[in-house]
């Protein structure tokens, strides 16, 4: 028994039946569908090593240009947990299928807890009027960055788990 299912080559059949029933049939084609699209694997590992760029760059750039006593200013175990997490995320979403899916969940998970720690830092940071854009301006905008790198994330685990369920 076979049926019909839509893949990049068009319509083509794929067996529905139990191991014995498909060794005997020779109709039809088993189809393996990976777990995370190949291109969307793609688009999320870069975003996701662009995002771990960023956080590095934001700390470097921040840790240099605000004095060492200032309250909101990164600390360096919490940026590089960041990045290290976000690199593991981006090289195993880079390796597709179910590995690809955890990769998404890594870096899900990493930009949850640097979008935490950003909004700690805008909470830290004193105000300061006389200083324009102020001292808020890069947590704040690293809030919204963090913020994409989960929507990125989470629409790629999203699209890994909704090709693990199909049959």
């Amino acid at each position: 028994m076979a049926a019909l299912a839509l893949s990049s080559k068009g319509v083509v059949p794929f067996c529905t039946q139990n191991a014995a029933q498909r060794r005997a049939c020779r109709n039809c084609r088993v189809i393996t569908r990976a777990a995370l699209d190949p291109s969307a694997a793609l688009a999320v590992s870069q975003q996701t090593a662009a995002f771990a760029a960023v956080v590095g760059a934001e700390a470097i750039f921040t840790g240099l240009n605000t004095p060492s006593t200032t309250p909101g200013r990164p600390t360096i175990p919490v940026t590089l947990a960041g990045i290290a997490g976000t690199l593991v995320g981006a090289g195993l979403i880079s390796q597709g299928d179910r590995v690809g899916t955890i990769g998404c969940a890594v870096s899900l998970l990493t930009a949850a807890f640097l979008m935490t720690n950003y909004i700690g830092r805008v909470k830290d940071t004193p105000f300061d009027p006389n200083d324009w854009p102020g001292a808020k301006a890069w947590p704040a905008v690293m809030i919204l960055i963090s913020f994409f790198e989960f929507a990125a994330s989470f629409q790629g685990a999203l699209d890994g788990l909704s090709m693990l369920r199909q049959p």
